[in-house]
């Protein structure tokens, strides 16, 4: 998914992705195809941590042990497990939506 996507400039946290640094908001913009503004950064790592990426901080050494499996997608590469998983970000969207709108059904 994210092959042949230039990476944007990293400020604070990044995950890796095939051996290259992405900011955790970029990875889950260009997977979902949703607006960055719509989504914390801690909202994006929390969802890529989900598929099987983990983020780091600036000056973090990322350990081989961070980068997990997705139950069920053996013999995938970390790209495909990625594309594998495209669903659960779309869920945490829909959720987070749904739950935007009723907070500003009340306001």
């Amino acid at each position: 998914m994210m092959k042949g996507v230039p990476p944007e400039e990293i400020r604070e946290h990044y995950t890796e992705i095939n051996g290259v640094m992405y900011p955790p908001k970029q990875v889950l913009s260009v997977l979902t195809g949703r607006e960055r503004t719509s989504f914390t950064t801690m909202e994006a790592q929390r969802v890529l941590a989900k598929i099987g990426f983990t983020s780091h901080r600036i000056g973090e050494q990322a350990r081989s042990s961070d980068a997990r499996q997705i139950p069920g997608a053996t013999g995938l590469d970390r790209t495909g497990q990625l594309e594998a998983a495209v669903a659960v970000p779309q869920e945490a969207f829909a959720s987070l939506t749904a739950r935007v709108r009723k907070l500003e059904r009340r306001g």
